[in-house]
């Protein structure tokens, strides 16, 4: 008889995923190039600018 072990799936694939502030920078990234290109929507427009404010408020050293 064998014994089937399953693991929690959802906590492994968590753990394997990049950290969530270089998911959100690749996301920042790609809505950036994309912005040369397409018309982004408001809210889009809205959220870089405000990365753009803290980034020159924090500049990195």
């Amino acid at each position: 008889m064998k014994i089937a072990h399953r693991s929690n799936y959802s906590a492994r694939r968590a753990e394997a995923y990049p950290p969530i502030g270089d998911q959100l920078d690749a996301i920042r990234q790609l809505a950036e190039t994309l912005q040369t290109v397409v018309p982004l929507s408001s809210e889009v427009e809205q959220w870089l600018a405000e990365l753009q404010r803290v980034k020159q408020r924090f500049p990195k050293p």
